[in-house]
C-alpha cells in the first residue's frame, strides 16, 4: 500500500498526450530504481492504481515516459481482499490529492516573524531608546498578517467520504503518515496539517 501510494504521488503529475510540453516526465526506469522493484511489480502497481479508479497511465516508448489516460472507475469484478485493497487504495490516494496542503515555508516565515517580535520586545525592555516601544505594534501586525491558513482537514475528509467514521479517519491519516506523507495533528496550532516541503516536492 505504501509503495503504491508513493508511486501514485509521482505518476499523478504526468501529463495527458495533449499536455506533454507542460507535464512532468516520468518513466518506468526512474520508478523501478527509486522503489527497488521489478518491471512486473511496477506494472501490477499501476494496474491497481487504474483498477481502483485513481489514475490510468500508459508507457509511451517513443518518448520514454508515462502518459495519463482517461481514468477508469473502480473494478467491481475484483473479489475478496483484493477488492478491499482497491477501495482503500482509492480512498487514501484521494486524500493525497484532494486534502488541502500548507507550505512549510509559510509556517517558517510566520514563526520567524514571531521570534523577531519576541526578541525585539526583550531588547526594548533593556534598551528602549534603540528599540522604541512604538514599533512593537507594527511588528505584531506584520506577524499576524502572515499567520498561515490551516484548513479543517477533518471536515474535508468527511466531505470526501461522508460514510466513514472517526476510527477510519484516524487510521487513514496514520497510514498516510506511515507511508511518508507529512500529515499530522499540530498541537501548537491545534489543527491537522498536511505539509508541502519545498525541498521535497515529490510529496
Amino acid at each position: 500500500m505504501a509503495r503504491q501510494l508513493n508511486i501514485y504521488a509521482q505518476v499523478s503529475e504526468v501529463p495527458a498526450l495533449e499536455e506533454i510540453s507542460f507535464g512532468v516526465i516520468i518513466g518506468p526506469k526512474e520508478i523501478m530504481r527509486e522503489f527497488g522493484i521489478s518491471q512486473r511489480m511496477l506494472q501490477r502497481d499501476l494496474r491497481d492504481l487504474r483498477d481502483c479508479g485513481l489514475i490510468n497511465v500508459k508507457y509511451n516508448k517513443a518518448r520514454d515516459m508515462y502518459i495519463r489516460l482517461e481514468t477508469s472507475a473502480l473494478d467491481e469484478t475484483a473479489e475478496g481482499r483484493h477488492f478491499q485493497h482497491l477501495r482503500r487504495l482509492y480512498r487514501l490516494g484521494t486524500l493525497i490529492s484532494k486534502l488541502s496542503r500548507v507550505y512549510q515555508s509559510e509556517i517558517d516565515r510566520y514563526e520567524s516573524l514571531v521570534q523577531e517580535l519576541n526578541d525585539y520586545i526583550e531588547f526594548s525592555q533593556e534598551d528602549p531608546e534603540t528599540f522604541p516601544l512604538e514599533d512593537i505594534n507594527e511588528m505584531r501586525e506584520s506577524a499576524e498578517s502572515e499567520y498561515p491558513y490551516f484548513p479543517n482537514l477533518k471536515s474535508e475528509y468527511y466531505t470526501l467520504f461522508p460514510d466513514s467514521n472517526e476510527r477510519t479517519r484516524q487510521r487513514d491519516f496514520k497510514e498516510l503518515r506511515d507511508a511518508g506523507f507529512d500529515i499530522d495533528y499540530n498541537k501548537k496550532y491545534k489543527a491537522y496539517v498536511y505539509l508541502i516541503n519545498e525541498s521535497s516536492m515529490s510529496r
